[in-house]
C-alpha cells in the first residue's frame, strides 16, 4: 500500500497509507485535527521489503561469479 504526503498548513507534513484506488485528497492532521490537503512529491521509489532486495542482491552475485 504506498504512502502520500499530505501537508497541514499548522503543523507540516504527515504521511499516510491508502490503496491507490482509495486515496482522498484531504485527511484530518494527526496532531492539530485541521484540514492536510495532499501534497505532491516524488514517489518512493527505494522502498521495498527486506525479502525482496535480499533476493535481488543474491542474483546479482551470483550472475558475477566466473562460470566453471
Amino acid at each position: 500500500m504506498p504512502n502520500y504526503v499530505y501537508r497541514c498548513t499548522t503543523c507540516g507534513d504527515t504521511e499516510q497509507a491508502f490503496p491507490m484506488s482509495r486515496k482522498p485528497e484531504s485527511v484530518p492532521c494527526p496532531d492539530c485535527h485541521g484540514t492536510a490537503e495532499s501534497a505532491f512529491t516524488s514517489p518512493h521509489l527505494g522502498a521495498g521489503s527486506g525479502t525482496a532486495f535480499g533476493v535481488i542482491d543474491a542474483t546479482k552475485k551470483t550472475a558475477d561469479q566466473p562460470t566453471r
